[in-house]
């Protein structure tokens, strides 16, 4: 690895801001491929098995909720899922993804400020490894609600270390308690890449009140 993408892959993995995320995933973005492959990278199959559990094949729109260069997108892909959509704060990330031809549309800004969709325009929102306390925030959950349609899910992985700390299972309980969606399933802790205990992740299925 050269020192530059070593840089990039370390501050991608701490950063602090959305400006340090952006600067870290541009960075790494031409590098990122092979590292998931090397590592052993799980989460897109196992979102995608999850999406084929909930939401019927030709059922869309499907959001791609921090795709980065679109592994998940991919997987959907290949599992018969079209109408995809792409978002991600890294342009970077996003032009390897755009490569694959499996997304309608490519939108480059961050999970937690206010989304420019249509409120309850997608089927579906999925997301594998984009939320953790140094990625994005639990505060973005209600806009990836407001622009799920009535009756629809979300699929959303978060990363165990630190998932209090962020405050990710008290905006779960509170936007359930709220009745904004309602837990269908979970599954974890396990880990996102093999032979890495430290990267353990806990997987959602919400459906949104109808």
């Amino acid at each position: 690895m050269s020192d530059n993408r070593d840089e990039a892959v370390a501050l991608a993995y701490n950063a602090r801001s959305n400006d340090d995320l952006r600067q870290g995933y541009d960075g790494w973005a031409r590098g990122y491929d092979a590292d998931m492959d090397r590592r052993g990278y799980k989460l897109p199959g196992l979102v995608t098995a999850l999406v084929a559990r909930h939401i019927p094949i030709g059922q869309g729109p499907i959001l791609d909720a921090g795709a980065g260069t679109g592994l998940l997108g991919e997987w959907l892909d290949l599992a018969g899922y079209t109408d995809l959509a792409a978002l991600d704060l890294s342009q970077g990330m996003l032009d390897i993804a755009a490569s694959r031809g499996v997304y309608d549309t490519l939108t480059c800004a961050p999970l937690g400020d206010q989304l420019d969709y249509p409120e309850n325009h997608f089927r579906a929102v999925a997301s594998a490894g984009s939320f953790g306390v140094h990625h994005a925030p639990a505060a973005a959950f209600e806009s990836l609600i407001d622009i799920t349609q009535p009756g629809g899910h979300l699929i959303l992985t978060v990363r165990y270390i630190d998932m209090e700390k962020g405050g990710f299972p008290q905006e779960i309980a509170r936007l359930e308690n709220g009745g904004r969606w309602k837990t269908l399933e979970s599954l974890g802790p396990f880990f996102a890449f093999r032979d890495e205990p430290d990267s353990a992740y806990i997987a959602w299925v919400f459906e949104k009140a109808p």
